[in-house]
């Protein structure tokens, strides 16, 4: 079997600080007006390279070749000056912004063009910055790292450029030199927030010389631990059992994902009734109400996945620390490739967003130094991890192997498989879990420890030697 493991994307050192901003009438007038005019410039910069690319594409030029061809150049010195006045270094910032976009597209096709895209993404152009639903302009705004200061203390960030005083809400958790800074309006919360990208440690700039500006958080180090011995773990992901880990030491821990269930079945309630009233409401020709019950859709959606987010990075802060004090240095985490294609439904697309899980893992396992690596998981809950032949998946929950009719929790097979593939350690023995409940207010062991439906799980029967 063709078995591909690849490392965790490198860590570039940037992390980014998020707050509510608290401004004033005046202050949000002002934020409003820079805002929307950035969002016009950008919308202005990407319409006249979108006329470029789809002009080349008429004649017969391949995506690739089109969008080499479009003059970044000419749009910038065109438009940029235009706004300057009103904006002042945000403009360049702004055009800088869509560069990079235009930029990501070309290496996109160039890597399709090259086959190191599944052949169902298609790259598209940078898109323009407004509300699909209402067609408004989406209120945004960059600003250059020396444009602004920020005061953790007082909990203010002052741009002097336009001459406010922004109060903030929030904690600054990171110290180092400030990067970027994107100001945004929400319009599901009805609030402005603010992302403070942070180079984290660093107090000087590429040249050597001193940055005008660091943020003084509290912390000057995303490391907090190095790795305290060489032992290696699988991580088997789901959605009932969130994730089932095994250590090489025999250490067996699984997850429980009720709360984000429970969270989902909730929301996916509300939102259902709110999408009925609104549909109503414009047979009713009621655009009002209509716009109105389509804001609280957004705001449950968002409030939905940032409550999903937080479950897996209580999940995962758990979980990292737990796999370090008992002496883990390398990760091996099963990724569900092609999942959402082959057995798409509610569970694998809607409430299990694998990828989230895996990136906050990801993040967490940097700070203690462990290594991660991403490993295909096809066949690793359908093949016994001892003797590598299919196994027949009955009662629920548990797997049994044709060789020796021995029985494994089905989590820990797929664990025990994805370590076998990643580190070539196959743990022996009779496992019985850790098992942990993952809720909105942290991690706390399970009352009951897994579930006996159809035969003892924990103690399945006779293990392979």
């Amino acid at each position: 079997m063709d078995v591909t493991v690849f490392p965790a994307p490198e860590d570039n050192g940037t992390r980014a600080v998020v707050v509510r901003l608290l401004p004033n009438g005046a202050q949000g007038r002002k934020l409003r007006r820079l805002a929307n005019a950035a969002a016009k410039l950008w919308n202005e910069l990407n319409y006249g390279r979108r006329q470029e690319y789809f002009e080349a594409r008429r004649r017969g030029l391949s995506q690739l070749e089109s969008a080499r061809r479009v003059d970044m150049r000419g749009t910038r010195k065109e438009l940029v000056p235009k706004y300057t006045e009103l904006l002042g270094a945000a403009a360049w910032e702004v055009e800088r912004k869509n560069y990079e976009a235009w930029s990501s597209f070309r290496g996109l096709l160039k890597a399709k063009s090259e086959g190191k895209l599944p052949p169902w993404i298609h790259p598209a152009p940078p898109g323009y910055w407004k509300d699909e639903e209402t067609g408004r302009r989406k209120l945004w705004i960059p600003v250059r790292h020396e444009m602004y200061a920020v005061d953790p203390e007082a909990k203010v960030i002052h741009i002097s450029r336009y001459n406010l005083r922004l109060r903030f809400a929030g904690e600054v958790r990171w110290y180092g030199k400030q990067e970027r800074m994107e100001i945004w309006y929400d319009e599901a919360r009805r609030a402005w927030y603010a992302s403070i990208a942070v180079k984290v440690g660093a107090e000087t700039t590429r040249n050597g010389t001193k940055p005008r500006h660091i943020v003084q958080g509290a912390r000057r180090s995303i490391a907090v631990a190095r790795p305290i011995g060489d032992k290696v773990a699988g991580i088997d992901l789901g959605v009932n059992i969130l994730a089932s880990v095994v250590v090489s030491d025999g250490t067996w821990m699984i997850y429980k994902g009720a709360r984000l269930k429970e969270d989902y079945f909730h929301f996916e309630g509300r939102i259902a009734k709110l999408e009925s009233e609104a549909s109503r409401a414009k047979s009713a020709g009621d655009e009002k109400k209509y716009n109105r019950l389509w804001a609280e859709v957004r705001r449950l959606k968002r409030k939905w996945a940032a409550r999903r987010l937080h479950l897996y990075r209580n999940l995962a802060s758990h979980l990292i620390h737990e796999l370090w004090e008992r002496g883990v240095s390398a990760v091996y985490v099963g990724y569900p490739y092609d999942i959402a294609r082959e057995r798409g439904n509610k569970y694998s697309v809607n409430i299990w967003a694998y990828r989230e899980l895996i990136d906050a893992i990801e993040a967490k396992a940097r700070e203690y130094g462990i290594s991660v690596y991403e490993v295909y998981e096809r066949g690793t809950s359908s093949h016994c991890a001892y003797h590598e032949v299919e196994v027949e998946r009955s009662p629920r929950g548990v797997v049994t192997c044709p060789v020796g009719n021995h029985k494994l929790h089905s989590d820990l097979n797929g664990a025990l498989n994805i370590l076998r593939r990643g580190s070539g350690v196959l743990v022996n023995g009779n496992l019985k879990p850790l098992s942990f409940i993952v809720d909105h207010n942290g991690v706390a062991p399970a009352n009951s420890i897994a579930s006996t439906k159809g035969g003892n799980a924990q103690n399945p029967g006779i293990y392979p030697t």
